[in-house]
């Protein structure tokens, strides 16, 4: 029994070997692909393709190799199990070893209904041109195809599944057991499911040609593309009733058409202009694709959350905390400009800071800050800047003197000092990266007014910072009894460390279902949809 457990873990140990590799050689050669095409600093870093090359040259080497040296060893000295109490033979020990480690219990059978569904997504979200055949099959011939058929596509279906499971217990633990039953079959899934079925279902019996418009359209105005989009907003949900031929435009659309607009992270004002009939031209079809890419992307994300963690989705502009699998908190948030993009990463935050100072770096001091002082020599000492030559001493000049200053290479690092002035506002959240982005407050609250808040230059301003902060200090702030002694009237920055790190991610997701059932979408601010494959190679469907 104990020669048994050996031989198991080992295989065990194996199957995530090969696992990882796989995927880390198909990523891997992907991203390196893409890294040499274009600067991608922002979206895959040098220490992370440092880290995906190191462990998959660590699994070739340290995993693969001496398998293949203890297979070839296995077939030159045959194994000795004598002492076996059962005096089962080498082959008959295999042969169980083998049965047990993968006798996976079958899948239940789905019916077509049911499996339809599930090949349509993995179709739509590009995980590989097999579910693509095999959707075609199942709609072609739906009752012609053979119960052989369509265990085999099941079959497909939960070998992707079986794959991502093996992947992320690979990830967690180093082992793995057998799984059954991996296809997801939850309610939050199968609703997704239900509306890519339903939106492919209007994308085959909807016209939907691109709609053009002279001018902005308000109430009281008439076009005749009021009744198109009127239909439009029925079919996708937004609108209840609407009169045959109707071209004007109406109260009643207004309400559906603010509805569409909340969907889709617009300004909710009923203005039919060039951001909302963009949305009105994206097909049922085109819709399918993105919730269908994004709940892959989530769905793969979703398996290695911990229980409490921090969570920014840059293109909806919000941040969610999650303390012991309840949300507890929502925020709205700015993240960077589309030239200077929020990174997707995860880290942990490690420590709070009250009343911080703000180090301008280099780029921002380049970009954002000469070009005001040459404007205003004042700029400096109203922002509450203090100047250090690269000795650490602090230098002094006059107005005058900085707006010259600042036309040449202007050798002096910035330091703002704590205060309402301060750029990172009363708090920052700091967690490890190589990007030197964090969390932290602003000293200009009016703009989480906007719709459309890329507006920083990397780092992620909280709307709801005060209420985060409350919360690190009544759950993770060591020394509580300073923090209140000192939030009221602190003039310095004051770091706190925290008793345990908590888990920061920063996502990039355009398209999900809230609880309630309804989808939503958002701009693909950054344009990293189509770099944002779920595709993986043929050989992961030969999981079994």
């Amino acid at each position: 029994m104990v020669l048994q457990k050996i031989i198991r873990s080992f295989y065990r140990w194996f199957d995530c070997a090969v696992v990882i590799l796989v995927q880390h050689t198909f990523v891997l050669s992907k991203r390196t692909s893409n890294a040499i095409k274009e600067n991608r600093n922002k979206r895959l870093s040098g220490d992370r393709l440092a880290a995906l090359l190191c462990r998959h040259l660590t699994f070739t080497v340290i995993v693969i190799l001496p398998f293949c040296v203890v297979n070839a060893a296995d077939e030159m000295t045959p194994l000795n199990v004598t002492h076996n109490t059962d005096n089962e033979s080498h082959t008959e020990l295999s042969t169980k070893l083998s049965t047990d480690l993968y006798a996976i219990e079958p899948e239940p059978q789905l019916q077509l209904e049911a499996l339809m569904p599930q090949v349509l997504l993995l179709d739509l979200a590009g995980v590989n041109p097999l579910f693509s055949q095999d959707y075609r099959e199942l709609v072609a011939s739906p009752n012609t195809l053979s119960m052989a058929d369509l265990a085999r596509i099941q079959a497909n279906v939960a070998s992707y599944w079986r794959y991502v499971t093996l992947l992320t217990a690979c990830n967690d633990t180093g082992t793995v057991e057998a799984t059954s039953a991996v296809i997801p079959m939850d309610t939050p899934f199968q609703s997704v499911l239900k509306q890519i079925t339903h939106l492919v279902q209007l994308d085959r019996v909807e016209p939907w040609e691109t709609l053009v418009l002279d001018e902005k359209l308000t109430v009281g105005m008439n076009d005749q593309v009021i009744d198109i989009i009127a239909k439009r907003l029925q079919v996708l949900g937004d609108l209840t009733t609407w009169p045959d031929m109707a071209q004007m435009y109406t109260e009643e659309l207004m309400v559906g058409i603010k509805r569409f607009q909340l969907r889709h992270g617009l300004k909710q004002d009923g203005v039919i202009g060039k951001k909302t009939l963009y949305w009105l031209n994206q097909s049922p079809k085109a819709r399918a694709v993105l919730l269908a890419k994004n709940t892959i992307r989530k769905r793969l994300f979703e398996r290695k959350l911990a229980s409490s963690y921090l969570l920014i989705n840059i293109p909806a502009f919000e941040m969610i905390l999650v303390d012991n699998g309840t949300k507890v908190l929502k925020s709205k948030v700015i993240v960077g400009k589309p030239s200077r993009q929020t990174p997707l990463l995860d880290s942990q935050i490690s420590s709070i800071v009250l009343n911080p100072d703000w180090r301008v770096p280099s780029s921002i001091l380049r970009r954002d800050i000469l070009p005001q002082i040459k404007k205003n020599g004042h700029y400096l000492s109203e922002r509450q800047f203090d100047v250090y030559d690269y000795n650490g001493q602090l230098v002094q000049h006059t107005p005058e003197e900085w707006q010259a200053l600042a036309s040449t290479s202007f050798p002096y690092k910035l330091v703002q000092r704590p205060g309402t002035k301060n750029a990172l506002g009363k708090y920052k959240f700091h967690f490890e990266n190589s990007f030197s982005v964090y969390l932290h407050d602003t000293s200009e609250p009016s703009l989480f007014n906007k719709e459309n808040r890329a507006l920083s230059s990397g780092c992620i301003r909280i709307e709801k910072v005060a209420e985060l902060a409350q919360w690190f200090k009544e759950h993770l702030v060591k020394d509580k009894r300073l923090w209140d002694k000192l939030v009221p009237e602190i003039t310095h920055a004051q770091w706190f460390a925290l008793s345990e790190k908590l888990p920061v991610h920063l996502v990039y997701w355009t398209a999900w279902l809230e609880d309630n059932g309804q989808d939503h979408y958002r701009s693909d601010i950054y344009n990293l949809e189509p770099e944002l494959t779920n595709a993986v190679p043929a050989a992961v469907l030969d999981i079994r």
